[in-house]
């Protein structure tokens, strides 16, 4: 996954929906309640969507989790902007740009430029308190069905309960990591054959990516936000753990701690603490 934007929340690498999906979702993308994994590719794979009921579709291919009901959330819960981001480049710490054109110098070993050819709408939960509440009770149920999901004990990516998301038609994308040259050049040019796209290009290595929705709807999740549900498989039992990308190496320590004092609250004659989580 790429860094987390502060205004924005977590983009994804591939914003466009998998292929595997219900056509609800290829038409539409992601959704409100889904919950996943974000793959080696950066594209989120939804398991299962709290909002929805058993029989819908898009738990067709794995089911649910144990114990699953449907989280209720109505339209006035939920707060929308057809022009959320305006077209435009985005850019990462680090980056700078040259105003008179689509020209962007770097001096980091590591960033991102998004670039996007119409507006982007967005859809949030105004109170997502109560997702926060889901998720804290029913983590390690939903850890122990994404294991199962991903055929076996080694499961140790992070799960995301979408709460919010960015969506547009088209997007372009450059990024990188471990670049070792003192500076560096990134160029953004319309596509003559398809002007809904940048065509990217840099003086060094990088991921230059675009896409275009087929349905023509805002299907592309170029931004999600959330929570980010972690375990530590190294303990006996699964204790979900409060770890976000800003923390420090003590701070982490100071988590664990706190998680193994839960722990031991939730043997026989003391109290059991329910999950912690972190926003995106």
């Amino acid at each position: 996954m790429l860094g987390r934007h502060p205004d924005y929340g977590y983009p994804l690498r591939m914003p466009e929906p998998m292929s595997t999906l219900p056509l609800n979702y290829q038409e539409y993308g992601l959704e409100i309640g889904d919950v996943g994994t974000v793959d080696s590719d950066g594209q989120f794979d939804v398991l299962f969507n709290i909002r929805k009921n058993r029989d819908n579709p898009i738990h067709d291919r794995h089911g649910v989790p144990k114990d699953f009901q449907p989280v209720a959330v109505l339209t006035d819960d939920t707060k929308s902007s057809d022009n959320a981001i305006s077209s435009g480049p985005i850019y990462s710490h680090g980056i700078k740009r040259d105003e008179t054109n689509y020209e962007f110098h770097t001096s980091t070993s590591a960033g991102a430029i998004l670039v996007l050819s119409c507006d982007v709408e967005s859809i949030k939960l105004s109170q997502p308190e109560h997702f926060r509440e889901v998720a804290m009770n029913r983590a390690l149920d939903w850890f122990e069905f994404a294991k199962k999901r991903h055929g076996g004990q080694h499961f140790n990516r992070s799960l995301y309960l979408i709460t919010g998301f960015y969506k547009t038609r088209s997007w372009s994308l450059a990024s990188f990591n471990n670049r070792t040259d003192d500076t560096g050049k990134i160029w953004a040019q319309r596509d003559s054959s398809n002007p809904n796209i940048y065509l990217l290009r840099s003086t060094f290595s990088s991921d230059c990516r675009h896409g275009t929705s087929r349905s023509g709807h805002n299907n592309q999740t170029v931004f999600i936000t959330g929570f980010k549900i972690t375990v530590a498989s190294w303990l006996p039992d699964p204790i979900v753990l409060r770890v976000t990308e800003s923390e420090t190496v003590w701070s982490i320590l100071v988590h664990l701690f706190n998680a193994c004092l839960k722990r031991l609250h939730g043997f026989p004659g003391g109290h059991k603490q329910p999950a912690t989580i972190s926003e995106l």
